[in-house]
């Protein structure tokens, strides 16, 4: 059976001889067991989605679209390149390491045991949603936050994992994490980001029926 290192070098080549690949090809990482550490050159634009693996470790360089992590356990992954989309989703797998050297716009967690996660600091960070997710520590630099969902149930009892999400990100230099909700399109935010939406747009109306007083 061929390494994933061969199984990459080969999917480069293949894609390299098509001028119209799909953009969006997704590497599949699957089932990798007690593997010795590799390094992966993602020189085509792919997703790397890794599913069912265990007592792994990858070192990735390059630039793929974004990179998933499926039902895996003691995984260990660096990011040397960048991640185009700044997309990275990790669900129902438990002791993973990210190390990323380049930022990231967006997490999402859900149904995680122990996950550790560096950024080379705050500035790299966008935001994170995320529920189920226990023993969180989130490096941003030389600061280390832990997150629980645990202990936000323990405030909240009537919390429920499978619904009740969370999104944290940095607000003037704090790390700050608030509930979920959603705006009428779906589109998920917090009370005080809907706050700050509803002020922009009442602002933009006072404008407008000031523009439309002076042209009456």
């Amino acid at each position: 059976m061929s390494s994933v290192k061969d199984q990459i070098n080969a999917l480069n080549a293949t894609l390299a001889g098509r001028k119209n690949a799909k953009e969006d090809a997704t590497l599949l990482i699957q089932n990798s067991k007690d593997a010795a550490s590799e390094t992966l050159d993602i020189q085509e634009r792919k997703a790397i989605h890794l599913l069912n693996c265990e007592n792994c470790e990858y070192i990735i360089q390059g630039k793929p679209i974004k990179l998933s992590i499926e039902r895996c356990k003691n995984v260990v992954i660096k990011i040397e390149g960048k991640i185009l989309t700044g997309t990275v989703d990790v669900w129902k797998s438990n002791d993973i390491s990210l190390d990323f050297e380049r930022s990231v716009s967006m997490f999402q967690l859900d149904s995680i045991q122990n996950i550790t996660i560096r950024l080379p600091d705050a500035e790299h960070f966008g935001s994170m949603i995320w529920a189920g997710v226990d023993d969180l520590k989130l490096h941003l630099g030389e600061d280390m936050h832990l997150l629980s969902y645990s202990e936000l149930q323990t405030r909240n009892p009537g919390l429920r994992p499978e619904s009740d999400q969370f999104k944290t990100t940095v607000i003037d230099g704090s790390l700050k994490t608030e509930a979920i909700i959603r705006f009428d399109q779906g589109y998920p935010s917090t009370r005080a980001e809907r706050a700050t939406y509803q002020q922009l747009e009442k602002k933009k109306d006072e404008v407008l029926r000031t523009v439309s007083n002076q042209e009456d």
